[in-house]
């Protein structure tokens, strides 16, 4: 088994500090509940011989093994209930000592590789400052306002300990003083960043807190206080990660037999397709001619995506992206995903991957085609594990 198998009273949100496994494993909530038993029958559908290594990942307290091996998971199972086989870890007959992910047979018996990758934008922050970030937030996670939660933004790094307590009482203090049918009022006529806030300060950290009213039938029901985190600057860009992992898989193998699938997590709320083709086919940029800059400047992509650099075509290994947008174990019903076919790859990957999302170049266009969702194949609720 997957999890443990005891009776479960602890219905606390999950703790800053708490990996993700933990907090599904020790979580009594009806909504954990499922995603606890719906992972568990993946696991049981997983080919038999990866059991014992794929458990031990999804065991292990790191979250980046747990979410590649949830990825890994829910590729597999998708695949397998379009009518796909899929063998893990082959060897390639090109001698190399890496292995992809799955050998894949497409049921009109094509076959390709496909490997699994998560990318997220880079984070050079000190880990032990994300440790004190997250322990003084937990104080505004565990504790509640009958009429309020709030939305957290926060900027800077603290070099000693923030005190959750304080942060917690001055919180609270200022929500006291709140009246949330004004407040609401004010939030619906002109938005929430026209409410004032509350910043609080330790050392070089700011945390900016605003009122976020509870619907009078929500009130006194809350189990936390945080509605929103949004910590830090955020990235500077959202697609210059996904090229890397793609150009760093694609070069990884050698010269392949069989068409290459890379199919990419990126751990952001917010990815849309502009990210993909800037991350594919080169950033965005407008050009100003020099000579006559009162022109109208002329759109372009930059030569640096990873399939068009400035030699032209490149990771020509690479067949096609499969894109996702933040998938976890709680999004596998209602999260997005796109096949990008590689116009230039040097093996095309099985036409019947083209009832999956995908994508095509067109001339100088690219076009989008519908295709099977998750939810649709994985047989899940569009707003599962919440409402079923």
């Amino acid at each position: 088994m997957l999890f443990a198998d005891y009776q479960r009273t602890d219905s606390k949100i999950k703790a800053s500090r708490e990996s993700d496994f933990a907090f599904l494993d020790r979580s009594a909530r009806p909504e954990i509940e499922r995603v606890r038993q719906f992972l568990e029958a993946l696991v049981k559908g997983y080919p038999e011989e990866e059991h014992a290594e794929l458990v031990a990942r999804i065991q292990s307290g790191n979250d980046t093994h747990f979410k590649s091996s949830i990825f890994e998971l829910a590729l597999h199972a998708f695949l397998v209930r379009l009518g796909y086989s899929l063998r893990p870890h082959p060897q390639l007959p090109n001698g190399s000592k890496a292995r992809p992910d799955f050998h894949v047979v497409s049921p009109c018996g094509e076959d390709f590789y496909l490997e699994a990758v998560l990318a997220s934008v880079d984070d050079d922050s000190d880990p032990g400052a994300e440790a004190r970030i997250g322990l003084a937030l937990d104080a505004l996670s565990f504790a509640s306002h009958a009429n309020f939660m709030v939305a957290v933004e926060y900027e800077g790094v603290p070099r000693t300990q923030p005190s959750g307590k304080k942060l917690l009482a001055a919180t609270l203090k200022w929500l006291d003083s709140l009246e949330p049918d004004e407040i609401l009022t004010e939030i619906e006529c002109n938005g929430l960043e026209s409410v004032p806030p509350l910043n609080w300060e330790h050392e070089e950290w700011l945390v900016v807190l605003r009122a976020i009213p509870l619907k009078i039938e929500r009130r006194g029901c809350a189990r936390t206080l945080i509605g929103v985190l949004d910590g830090g600057v955020g990235p500077i860009d959202q697609w210059s990660p996904i090229r890397n992992a793609i150009k760093f898989k694609g070069a990884k193998y050698g010269a392949l037999d069989k068409p290459l699938l890379i199919a990419v997590n990126f751990g952001s709320f917010h990815l849309d397709r502009m990210d993909e083709m800037q991350a594919l086919f080169g950033q965005e940029q407008y050009l100003i001619a020099v000579q006559d800059p009162e022109a109208e400047p002329r759109f372009d992509r930059a030569l640096n995506g990873a399939w068009l650099g400035k030699s032209g075509p490149q990771a020509r290994r690479v067949s096609g992206a499969w894109i996702f947008n933040d998938l976890t174990a709680y999004t596998l019903a209602s999260r997005r995903h796109t096949i990008y076919f590689n116009p230039w790859a040097a093996n095309s990957l099985p036409e019947v991957l083209k009832l999956i999302p995908h994508a095509l170049v067109k001339g100088k266009e690219v076009q989008w085609y519908p295709g099977y969702s998750l939810s649709e194949i994985l047989e899940l609720p569009l707003y599962w594990p919440e409402n079923l």
